[in-house]
């Protein structure tokens, strides 16, 4: 008996370090596809293409404005939109060409995709209130849905889009379901979850049928310089 334990007990062993060497060395399934650090440039050597035009919505905001001053800083002539609805204008990066009006007015949406032509667009704006959403859904779906439909509809109607990068949500998965992974199932609780959910698969529906491409991001509880630390429902 004796022996049996202690060949089970080397078996245990045995199987522990496999699953340690396998956790090091083979990546989880959800993470096959990313690159690896040997095959990432630094990214001070990443430049835009001369010429490109991004579109940012949002900047106003706080990762907005982070994410047009990075733009700028790789090179594109940046466009940004912002209602306002959230957003200072104190956060709008120098360099910019910022305008005011709104991603739910489609004439809008229509006439600017139209006049610039981008060539990349990230769609951060939104009205980020989780909790809220339940007591303001119009509002809510009007916000976060219809707007992202306006600029997937005109990013595949003028066909200058290389690339639509769309800021979603960790709220697509719900709650108390860690640890979170990219592959687990998406199971909104709220209507700010269900909507950014519905980006998703227009998103996909655009680039199955007219083949735009897209990265989806779900951020989770983001801090730093330009939040908005008055706003409740975002922090």
């Amino acid at each position: 008996h004796m022996l049996q334990y202690k060949v089970r007990l080397l078996l245990l062993i045995f199987a522990l370090c496999v699953i340690l060497i396998r956790s090091f060395f083979i990546p989880a399934p959800h993470l096959s596809n990313c690159p690896n650090p040997q095959q990432v440039q630094k990214l001070d050597s990443i430049s835009a293409p001369q010429g490109y035009k991004a579109l940012v919505t949002g900047a106003a905001g706080f990762i907005g404005s982070h994410v047009a001053r990075e733009c700028l800083k790789l090179g594109y002539e940046v466009i940004a939109v912002d209602d306002m609805s959230g957003g200072f204008r104190k956060n709008v990066p120098i360099g910019v060409h910022f305008i005011i009006d709104d991603l739910k007015n489609a004439q809008f949406v229509s006439d600017l995709f139209e006049r610039e032509n981008f060539d990349v667009v990230y769609h951060i704006a939104a009205y980020a209130a989780e909790g809220l959403s339940h007591f303001i859904r119009n509002y809510n779906y009007q916000n976060n849905l219809v707007a992202t439909t306006n600029l997937i509809s005109q990013s595949v109607r003028v066909g200058s889009v290389k690339k639509f990068i769309f800021t979603s949500s960790i709220a697509v998965y719900g709650s108390g379901r860690t640890p979170m992974t990219e592959d687990m199932q998406p199971l909104p609780e709220d209507p700010y979850g269900i909507s950014k959910l519905a980006c998703e698969h227009d998103l996909k529906a655009a680039h199955e049928m007219f083949g735009l491409d897209y990265v989806i991001f779900r951020p989770h509880n983001v801090y730093g310089p330009g939040q908005n630390m008055y706003d409740k429902y975002r922090n």
